[in-house]
């Protein structure tokens, strides 16, 4: 009777993994895809298409590697803590590199705008046409700004107006410096104007607001400085606590009120980083 009912237990066991697995299984891959296309289609900006593909096939295993490494990692009572944060970490941190990455290269492209403008208006001098100044500035000026011109260029050549493929440029490097540019560049277009002189404008425009915000940061510096001080205080102090004694500290583990202060205290960091960070911060302009 017993093998009769054990066999049942395992007939079933096997039957519902045969139904529910094929499922579970197509939904991580539908998921995975998703994921896989969107930080695919985040990183176009910043790379190849073909590199981008590959970055963001490997940022799918992200939440596996980082959770096996911080298993490894963290001691034995916190293995399970440790496989929790790299799973969460794992799925945050192409988010993260994503954003730091794209704010770099649209940093950098605003600093070579000033370049750029410098070489069109000489070009427009010159005599070149706004096409032939926009090569001009593809062939003298390195990446980013080489790579978003010649894809203004290339789209051009497609028989997209030149107006959408500025427009185009404008999404993907969203800046108010070459939204002067642009609209400078269209209403010329249709009206006529001194383009060397506009672009000569804007290029001091850019320098002046370039110093403005590098004296902002300066002043800025400091309470960032605290923040990071202030928000590491409390872990190294419980770090310390835990080293010293581990026996005081683990009551903070096993009983509810230490299970509730713990939480507590992590929502209070969060909370406090994230309001430093804002009252210290100051959007580029």
């Amino acid at each position: 009777m017993l093998t009769f009912v054990l066999f049942v237990v395992f007939m079933t066991v096997v039957l519902a993994a045969y139904t529910i697995l094929p499922a579970f299984f197509n939904r991580v891959g539908h998921f995975s895809e998703q994921r896989e296309q969107k930080l695919s289609n985040k990183m176009d900006i910043l790379m190849s298409r073909s590199e981008a593909k590959k970055k963001s096939r490997l940022f799918i295993f992200a939440p596996i590697g980082l959770a096996v490494l911080f298993y490894f990692l963290f001691p034995l009572e916190f293995k399970f803590f440790g496989i929790v944060v790299g799973v969460v970490f794992g799925f945050i941190f192409p988010g993260m590199y994503i954003k730091v990455l794209t704010k770099k290269t649209r940093d950098k492209f605003n600093d070579q705008l000033v370049d750029a403008l410098m070489i069109m208006s000489s070009s427009f001098r010159g005599g070149l046409s706004l096409i032939q100044a926009i090569e001009a500035v593809v062939e003298e000026m390195p990446d980013p700004i080489n790579r978003e011109f010649g894809i203004v260029l290339g789209e051009n050549k497609m028989g997209v107006p030149l107006e959408d493929a500025l427009n185009h440029l404008m999404r993907r490097m969203p800046s108010i410096a070459l939204q002067q540019m642009t609209t400078a560049i269209l209403l010329a277009r249709e009206t006529g104007g001194n383009l060397p002189q506009i672009f000569t404008r804007i290029a001091n425009n850019i320098r002046e607001r370039k110093k403005i915000q590098q004296n902002l940061d300066t002043l800025t510096v400091q309470g960032k400085i605290q923040g990071v001080v202030m928000t590491l205080l409390p872990i190294a102090f419980g770090f310390v606590i835990y080293t010293a004694n581990r026996k005081i500290f683990n009551h903070m583990f096993t009983s509810e009120i230490g299970r509730a202060l713990l939480m507590y205290a992590l929502f209070s960091e969060i909370v406090g980083a994230y309001l430093i960070w804002k009252i210290s911060t100051f959007k580029d302009f």
